[in-house]
């Protein structure tokens, strides 16, 4: 008989935060969802980790860089809804 994955855990939450989780997705999936999110943060932290490890390395990136990625990625964020909208107007294939 192979040990199941999953391991059952007591958290405490505000009233209010656990009664809107399961408003949203119901008693079954709680747990997934609470998952889904603490997963989310484990990923944030490590990015925060990587960039704070990157900063003493090699010093904060430069305001004028961060400007330019902003200036990139919103651009791309353009053509891309652009992209989208011709796509809206072409007959799908078929």
């Amino acid at each position: 008989m192979s040990e199941s994955p999953f391991k059952k855990y007591s958290v405490s939450m505000p009233e209010e935060v656990a009664e809107d989780v399961r408003n949203r997705v119901g008693k079954g999936a709680f747990s997934a969802y609470v998952t889904a999110a603490v997963e989310r943060q484990i990923e944030r932290d490590r990015l925060a980790e990587l960039v704070d490890e990157h900063e003493q390395r090699h010093g904060t990136v430069p305001d004028t860089s961060v400007q330019e990625a902003n200036r990139s990625f919103d651009e791309a964020e353009r053509r891309y809804a652009e992209w989208l909208a011709s796509q809206a107007d072409e007959p799908l294939a078929g």
